[in-house]
């Protein structure tokens, strides 16, 4: 029995002791890693944002890039052919003896300028898809940076949930270790019988078996929180991170309020409405197809040789366009743009079901939590003294060790409960701040407290 105490005993020194010697042995914690600090490095690092944020800067160069349509193209061209036989140097526009000129090297140039006057509305439909893209795109960031604050404050909870469920675990087996002596000692002295140590030994093996248990949870939690911010598993151990909790822990609003929040600020219920958009101006765009094109061009023209005066005139001029066969595919592409847009209005009237029904189930654990922190609270204090109580009457010869080892069992894993639920309360309101799009850094700053 004593062998397998002190193997697992080890086994937690070498999850919890895995930073290296001098950092162990440093008694303050000279580089606290608040959950400000860990959000901001994380917006800063993970690559989901940095990929978010690269994704809404190429949509605003398409969306700058479609609406360049509505001004006119003007480009220059330029060129020098030499051939084997003479060649016209300009062009012939009556019939006399000047206007034959030949050189078998020639020299043109042109400034050209052309600008479409109607195309059934295709140009604004692509350029409004573009702009729905771009809106599309920054709400998908603002979406990226919510999931990864959300994700960085509930892996910063979670090693908190484990270290204090450790700390719990660790006080009730230095209680019950002075039971063990008590015990020890009464038997040595002929007082107690051996099934009282057989006892107190079995409930120290089951307090140590959940300590390795949280001891390794713990250090999963710290490693992953490590991942989020790109940092050593070493600056994340829990004695580095500050301690947490709500600034006010009044009850939320009502639901058809923070319902109103979530249909205004969720990014992800935005970005599917600008998709919306985005596959309404394709559809727009497809119908156009339809309605003739209508372009209008003009240019300089230049020509010259080595052996002539450079010459030059111009034109202008309208082109009307229009595709009269297809084979149907005019008809079958409005009709797959068609289905796109429904298919997106569909997809955003799901966004807005799924949403909601997160709404409220994160309502609910939001009260469930906050009861139940309440309660377990409540629970701990008279735990706490029964125990106490239980100690007392064991040593005065008046109670029983069954019932102390009982009450301290309680006690401890009451007291794990009560860590965990207030975490738990934090996570659930960061979860509905993420819903209503309202979680931000400076939401953290406002809404919890943080002790350095």
């Amino acid at each position: 029995m004593m062998t397998s105490r002190r193997t697992g005993l080890a086994l937690v020194a070498w999850l919890l002791l895995s930073a290296p010697p001098g950092e162990a042995q440093q008694p303050q914690r000279a580089a606290a890693l608040t959950l400000d600090d860990a959000v901001r490095t994380a917006l800063e690092y993970h690559p989901s944002v940095l990929a978010a944020r690269a994704g809404e800067s190429e949509a605003s160069a398409i969306a700058g890039q479609q609406s360049a349509q509505w001004w006119p193209q003007l480009g220059v061209q330029g060129s020098v052919f030499r051939y084997q036989k003479q060649m016209l140097v300009f062009p012939i526009h009556e019939l006399s003896q000047d206007a034959f000129q030949f050189d078998r090297t020639l020299l043109q140039g042109s400034l050209n300028l052309g600008w479409t006057l109607f195309e059934g509305g295709a140009r604004s439909a692509r350029i409004s898809g573009a702009r729905a893209q771009e809106d599309a795109a920054g709400a998908r960031r603002a979406g990226s940076e919510l999931t990864l604050i959300a994700d960085v404050a509930r892996a910063y909870l979670d090693v908190l949930s484990s270290h204090g469920t450790l700390l719990a675990q660790r006080q009730s087996l230095r209680a019950l270790a002075a039971e063990r002596e008590r015990v020890q000692r009464l038997l040595s002295e002929g007082r107690a019988a051996q099934v009282e140590l057989l006892r107190v030994d079995a409930a120290i093996a089951q307090a140590e078996a959940e300590e390795v248990a949280t001891a390794t949870g713990l250090d999963t939690a710290e490693r992953r929180l490590a991942r989020l911010l790109g940092v050593r598993p070493e600056e994340t151990r829990a004695p580095r991170l500050s301690p947490v909790r709500l600034a006010d822990t009044t009850l939320m609003a009502d639901r058809e309020l923070v319902l109103e929040q979530f249909t205004v600020g969720n990014p992800q219920l935005a970005e599917a409405q600008s998709q919306t958009e985005a596959a309404e101006a394709a559809r727009k765009q497809a119908v156009a197809e339809w309605w003739p094109r209508l372009d209008v061009a003009g240019a300089y023209l230049l020509f010259t040789s080595p052996s002539f005066d450079l010459q030059g005139e111009w034109n202008v001029g309208v082109r009307l366009s229009y595709p009269l066969f297809t084979g149907g595919a005019r008809s079958r592409t409005v009709s797959t743009a068609s289905a796109r847009a429904e298919l997106a209005r569909e997809q955003y009237r799901l966004a807005r079901l799924r949403g909601e029904e997160a709404v409220d189930r994160t309502l609910g654990a939001v009260l469930d939590w906050r009861a139940q922190v309440v309660a377990i609270g409540t629970a701990v204090r008279h735990l706490g003294e029964v125990a106490r109580i239980e100690q007392l009457s064991l040593q005065e010869g008046a109670g029983t060790q069954t019932d102390y080892l009982r009450a301290e069992a309680e006690l401890r894993r009451a007291s794990a409960a009560l860590v965990r639920a207030r975490h738990a309360e934090i996570a659930a309101r960061v979860e509905l701040a993420s819903l209503t799009g309202t979680l931000s850094p400076q939401w953290i700053e406002d809404m919890l407290e943080i002790t350095p």
